[in-house]
């Protein structure tokens, strides 16, 4: 990690295990003053290395009980710098539907990955299904996925109507 010494990076990994441990716990396991705790944590804040504290829910809880890794390739634009231009904005569209958990760019050009969720496979199939009708895309790969080893946890979940 850039820029982090070893204090920076043990108070990294324990705010991540738990980030509401109170500065007093974490104080004692790093062998520092409370003080010392509360500056740094303020100061990897005001760095923008912590961009904020939130909770981990399992997906179940949220309805989620599938998942498919996907491959989306983007093109089909007279001009390739259009197509290139569209993969950056196509995949900015996905990361505002919470169904995604990650949405990435890749340096291939012109293709997103991405984890999508869903309360079912067909769930999950309608959505791919939907993609591959739109007129970006050229190609949407998909893999469901049986176990998800590290990572599963959502930091960001949508809201649910409380009818």
């Amino acid at each position: 990690m850039e820029n982090l010494d070893e204090l920076d990076q043990k108070l990294l990994h324990l705010l991540q295990e738990d980030a509401r441990k109170p500065f007093t716990q974490i104080a004692e396991e790093v062998g520092r003053p409370d003080t010392t705790v509360h500056f740094r944590t303020k100061k990897l804040q005001e760095k923008g290395v912590v961009t904020r504290f939130a909770a981990l829910v399992e997906p179940e809880a949220c309805g989620y009980h599938d998942a498919s890794l996907l491959r989306i390739e983007i093109g089909g634009h007279i001009i390739p710098d259009i197509s290139q231009d569209r993969t950056l904005t196509f995949a900015e569209e996905l990361a505002e539907d919470d169904d995604y958990l990650l949405v990435a760019v890749a340096k291939e050009p012109m293709v997103i990955h991405a984890v999508l969720m869903g309360s079912s496979e067909n769930a999950i199939a309608d959505k791919v299904n939907q993609l591959k009708k739109a007129p970006d895309v050229v190609s949407v790969d998909s893999v469901s996925l049986a176990e998800v080893v590290k990572g599963w946890e959502l930091s960001q979940i949508r809201e649910f109507d409380s009818e």
